[in-house]
């Protein structure tokens, strides 16, 4: 049974869009997935399941709408796009040194044309910061030496510069996600 890495968009941040842990691993036990672990209270989940990603994707973020109320998507990874990311993170030395400011993000499709020119727009917006970012297929990497608190890559901003949905996580979690997938 393939195993699929959930990570959620917008959920838990600011005090907005609440969604415990306990509720999140309720909800995938109900769509009938099984070996569900969830990673820290922003929206990290690990678990089998028999239908394809994409029957997975829309159960899913059709289960997080109802219970939250609101539209919530979830982007899926497996434990072999986990490998391919890893493998190919262009800041590797860095987040050995710190992977908690090495991030990726995690588009839920093809960025726009364009998405690296604006990518760079931010990074010159903010001469003072030494932020700069690697885009792939599928993944944005991230590294933030001064920290992720002042960067002009958020969340609103990394969004509209690819022009798809993508959620962020930091190094560190990328890394436990692996180990809880490898099965």
């Amino acid at each position: 049974m393939p195993t699929h890495i959930a990570l959620l968009r917008a959920v838990n941040v600011g005090g907005h869009g609440k969604l415990t842990m306990a509720d999140f691993r309720s909800l995938l036990a109900n769509l009938g997935y099984t070996n569900v672990e969830t990673y820290i209270q922003s929206g990290n989940a690990v678990f089998d399941a028999k239908p394809s990603a994409a029957a997975v994707h829309i159960a899913l973020t059709a289960a997080l709408t109802a219970h939250m109320g609101a539209p919530v998507d979830a982007i899926l990874r497996t434990h072999a796009d986990l490998t391919r990311i890893i493998d190919a993170n262009p800041f590797a030395k860095e987040a050995e040194e710190s992977g908690a400011r090495v991030h990726v993000g995690f588009l839920a499709g093809k960025a726009k044309p364009n998405a690296a020119g604006e990518l760079d727009r931010l990074v010159a917006s903010y001469p003072t910061r030494h932020d700069s970012f690697h885009l792939n297929a599928d993944a944005l990497y991230l590294h933030l030496p001064d920290g992720a608190a002042d960067t002009k890559f958020t969340p609103r901003a990394v969004e509209r510069a690819l022009g798809v949905p993508s959620t962020g996580r930091n190094w560190n979690t990328v890394l436990k996600l692996y180990a809880m997938s490898a099965r």
